[in-house]
């Protein structure tokens, strides 16, 4: 399989997640969560390694609103070096504020910081996710991009998660000029951001926590249109049984679908161990592999975009574990 590495990402260094109040904890999305999930492939064998040392910015402007865009490549070159940048006022309109103050219009938290290097690392992983999407539109049977920082709560005008640029609809919009994509998101949160992009023609399916329970906490039920996908909560205590009777589901409607390819926004955050959840899932390293060989045996071309995972003891396992059930329900050496 060939891995697509974003030659930017350790550059984003975030140090202080504020989500839980202050004082703020370690931030989890660390450098060595790259580290350890190529740890994993490369023990499961047959890796590619592709560095990407390039930036998006004319795809991410396609993708996102000008301002949003605009004021991230702002606020990133305004931050001093070992700072970070959170908003300190929230409202629906603070374009006349100044560039400071504006960041509440984008983001609705405190744990998602801007450092100077975190813009341009951003732009980097879209890069390596456009990547990776050009090797499987050439016929490649799967691609990983190891996306840091991730994606998928990235919305068209807003940051947050962990999350700046969509990373799985960037790739996506590669992919579906040649053919019928979808996305798949198995990280442990709901994609809000990638709600937003979904269409018929790109539809999104989603396995995650209760987003009312835990992150992105919405005031109301998430809904996405039937024909643009589906949404499935995962209740507490599911394990991998329950977990693939609902993986099932989503495959077959990507089967329905006549999809070419499907990019799968990648989360090892559901992992019972990981640190991250509020609603405790059940689900081992040794369910990865099944989980990989179920979306292998779907028999589309298969771009995996890396989105969450904060156990990092355990993230060379479960990505080992995952792309060996992939290799298995391929039934080829990707």
């Amino acid at each position: 399989m060939t891995v697509f590495l974003p030659a930017r990402h350790a550059r984003h260094r975030p140090m202080h997640d504020y989500s839980d109040g202050a004082p703020p904890l370690p931030h989890p999305e660390s450098p060595a969560r790259v580290d350890a999930v190529l740890k994993g492939l490369r023990s499961a064998g047959g890796v590619e390694l592709v560095e990407v040392d390039g930036f998006a910015e004319a795809q991410v402007r396609a993708l996102h609103d000008a301002d949003f865009v605009d004021f991230l490549l702002g606020i990133g070159a305004a931050v001093a070096p070992e700072a970070e940048y959170v908003p300190s006022m929230f409202g629906a309109d603070l374009s006349r504020a100044p560039l400071r103050f504006r960041g509440g219009m984008y983001c609705r938290e405190l744990g998602t910081p801007i450092t100077s290097e975190s813009v341009g690392a951003a732009l980097n992983s879209a890069a390596a996710a456009i990547a990776a999407a050009g090797r499987v539109a050439e016929g490649a049977a799967a691609a990983f991009a190891l996306c840091r920082p991730p994606g998928h709560h990235a919305g068209r005008r807003r940051y947050g998660g962990y999350c700046y640029f969509n990373n799985a609809y960037l790739a996506a919009g590669v992919l579906a000029p040649a053919g019928r994509c979808a996305v798949l998101d198995i990280d442990y949160h709901l994609g809000d951001g990638s709600m937003e992009f979904a269409t018929p023609a790109c539809p999104y399916y989603s396995l995650h926590a209760d987003p009312w329970l835990n992150y992105p906490y919405l005031e109301a039920d998430a809904a996405l249109d039937s024909d643009c996908g589906r949404l499935m909560t995962l209740a507490q205590g599911t394990d991998g049984d329950a977990y693939l009777a609902l993986l099932d589901g989503a495959l077959d409607e990507v089967a329905g679908r006549g999809c070419d390819t499907l990019v799968v926004s990648t989360g090892f955050d559901t992992l019972g161990a990981d640190t991250i959840q509020d609603t405790k899932l059940l689900i081992t390293p040794q369910d990865f592999r099944r989980i990989g060989a179920r979306i292998g045996s779907l028999g589309t071309r298969l771009l995996l975009v890396l989105e969450g995972g904060y156990n990092v003891a355990k993230l060379p396992e479960c990505a080992a574990e995952f792309v060996g059930g992939i290799r298995e329900g391929t039934r080829s050496p990707c």
